[in-house]
């Protein structure tokens, strides 16, 4: 397990299971911050982590606020690491099991990441802001009055997003890219990101547009990328063209290997990563970090 079940205090946001598969030989991350524009090497268990981060202060009594950090450690983080393992050595052999405890983890993963917490926090704002009188409005916009988002407004969110991400990732075709001999990819702190080349990144496209794809690195060499069936008829000025909504259905996700990526490509993918980032990415060198930086 990444942790002590109902003991640890820093909580991992990505899992440390994960990030180990970025280390150097060593056992390294090699980390940029993208805030202090500084280098730094740490231990896969030191890095994207935040104190009691999962710790509900809410919660009822008799039921731990720590519950979902120790689901987490107990159950999902652990069957992930078994089936991305899996995916990377022999997606062949992958159950309905697998796929269905991969599809939670990696819709859990991209809501639960700080940036998506900011998200929440930004979209409860704007509808409460929506909802008051113009009198309030402007007393807020004008600083008179303070608004302030309490950290519940991410567990909203996770619990608002949990379920509608699955039936679109169970619809997309997954393919795995390799990196060629030399080059690696990186991991950031909001591993889970989404694609469209439309909207240029920063800024995120929705899932449900034909041309968005999800990004998901799964080791230094493997990257796993997800794209809607449709993409292969999308033209440039139908990326942003609206699907419509995506029903749970049973079903076999097709993954393919795909071919391996150049140092170039895996450097263009790297900054996109980049980019979608909130403010750390980590990689097996400096060099991988550096290359992407200076793209």
């Amino acid at each position: 397990m990444d942790r002590p079940l109902n003991q640890a205090k820093q909580h991992h946001y990505v899992p440390r299971s994960y990030l180990e598969r970025f280390a150097d030989a060593k056992g390294f991350l090699h980390v940029f911050d993208r805030t202090t524009n500084t280098f730094r090497r740490q231990r896969p268990k030191e890095v994207m982590k935040i104190n009691a981060y999962y710790r509900q202060q809410w919660a009822p009594v008799g039921i731990d606020p720590n519950i979902l950090e120790a689901k987490l450690g107990e159950w999902l983080e652990p069957e992930a690491k078994g089936v991305i393992g899996k995916l990377i050595e022999a997606p062949e052999l992958l159950t309905e099991g697998d796929l269905a405890n991969l599809l939670t983890f990696l819709e859990l993963q991209r809501v639960r990441v700080p940036r998506q917490a900011e998200v929440a926090k930004t979209l409860m704002r704007a509808a409460l802001l929506n909802s008051l009188p113009d009198s309030a409005v402007e007393a807020i916009t004008s600083g008179t009055v303070k608004l302030t988002i309490k950290d519940a407004a991410r567990f909203d969110y996770m619990r608002m997003m949990i379920g509608n991400l699955t039936p679109w990732f169970a619809r997309m075709e997954w393919e795995i890219f390799t990196a060629e001999d030399g080059a690696a990819f990186i991991a950031t702190d909001s591993p889970v990101s989404f694609y469209n080349a439309s909207i240029p990144p920063p800024a995120e496209a929705g899932i449900g547009l034909i041309g968005t794809m999800v990004f998901y690195p799964i080791s230094s060499q493997h990257v796993l990328l997800m794209r809607h069936p449709e993409h292969r008829q999308a033209a440039t000025e139908s990326r942003l063209t609206e699907l419509p909504d995506a029903k749970h259905v049973d079903g076999h996700i097709p993954i393919t290997r795909g071919e391996v990526w150049s140092h170039e490509v895996v450097n263009n993918f790297n900054w996109k990563m980049m980019q979608l980032s909130s403010r750390l990415i980590v990689a097996n060198s400096q060099a991988v970090l550096e290359r992407c930086i200076n793209k």
